[in-house]
């Protein structure tokens, strides 16, 4: 019985190998599938413009991902004293290499395309680059779950 563990345990490296991190930033070796990283409720804490930090500018931020291919973006700031919302949904995925998340917001044809930096079970940083104003977005997000 001993004989057969270690084979055993190589096939389940070699099984899980592709799971290391295609992400500059990422866990180089996790368990969990990149969906399963992704799918999750997370609140912006970190908004790079150009390397220079501009979260406190920022309304509270907040997407949910869900499993079912969906997610749900909200804004929100107190403005004299009134709380303002904005809200968003549509769909989300991958691209072919999982390298970028893909929001498609509903009523719109083509996605935003973001460069995802980081992907853990906690953390999400995420980058979009506007080429016709050449500015970097990095945006930071994290969650409690």
């Amino acid at each position: 019985m001993k004989f057969l563990i270690l084979p055993l345990l190589a096939l389940s490296l070699i099984c899980l190998t592709p799971s290391c991190s295609k992400y500059p930033n990422g866990s180089k070796f996790t368990l969990l599938t990149k969906s399963n990283r992704v799918v999750n409720d997370w609140k912006l804490t970190s908004y790079l413009v150009n390397g220079n930090e501009f979260i406190d500018n920022q309304p509270e931020i907040t997407i949910v991902i869900e499993k079912d291919g969906t997610y749900s973006w909200t804004a929100s700031q107190t403005v004299l004293g009134q709380i303002q919302s904005t809200f968003e949904h549509g769909t989300w995925m991958f691209n072919d290499d999982k390298t970028s998340l893909m929001l498609l917001t509903d009523g719109e044809d083509i996605p935003v395309s973001y460069s995802i930096n980081e992907l853990r079970g906690k953390k999400m940083v995420l980058q979009y680059y506007d080429k016709t104003t050449n500015i970097t977005y990095i945006s930071t997000y994290e969650t409690d779950k």
